[in-house]
């Protein structure tokens, strides 16, 4: 008797351990924990102070792109960039201009050789110009089209909160910028006669 009462602690102990150690989670939960560990934060700042600077040689002299873009459309568009393929382009774009007036919303600048006027955006960052400008990220590096997303987000957010501030302090009219930052240009129409530029490094001289 005590030993049918030993064997059956024994075989009670057996299944709560065995019932401990086992367990079923949701494919569905697994897949919302895969989707939090992506830190769209961290992306984009990696991108705007790592990345950005590295390749800033890469972009193009914007006084040349828009003599090209007037001259040889097809070539010029040639050299843009953006996730699929429709008329909306992107260009990562570099400059030294001379500030002609300054606005809520813009500080214009006037490029040598060129008769453009250049907008640097200093209110509405907004879009996916910075994110996709340079043609460094790629769709295929995200998960969900909502990661790729939130980088646009949290790019723009930065742009707003850590670049802008400082220049915006002490940019005055007249003064010298050199810059580094992204347009948007659709390949249907023509050129705006303003040229927004969602600037990347700003540097007063």
């Amino acid at each position: 008797m005590k030993k049918g009462i030993k064997y059956l602690l024994i075989a009670v102990c057996f299944v709560l351990l065995a019932y401990n150690s086992v367990y079923v989670k949701k494919l569905s939960d697994m897949k919302k924990t895969e989707e939090k560990a992506f830190d769209a934060y961290a992306y984009a700042k990696d991108f705007l102070y790592k990345k950005v600077p590295a390749g800033k040689d890469k972009a193009l002299d914007l006084s040349q792109l828009l003599a090209d873009l007037k001259n040889n459309p097809r070539q010029a568009f040639s050299n843009s960039h953006a996730q699929n393929n429709g008329d909306i382009r992107f260009f990562m774009v570099k400059g030294k201009g001379q500030i002609t007036r300054i606005d809520d919303s813009n500080t214009y600048l006037s490029l040598p050789g060129s008769s453009a006027q250049i907008a640097l955006a200093t209110e509405y960052i907004i879009g996916n110009a910075a994110r996709d400008g340079s043609g460094i990220i790629s769709v295929d590096e995200f998960t969900t089209t909502m990661d790729m997303n939130t980088v646009s987000e949290e790019l723009n957010k930065l742009i707003r909160a850590e670049v802008l501030p400082p220049f915006e302090a002490k940019a005055k009219q007249g003064d010298i910028v050199d810059f580094t930052g992204c347009i948007e240009l659709n390949q249907a129409r023509s050129l705006p006669d303003t040229i927004e530029v969602i600037p990347l490094i700003l540097e007063v001289k």
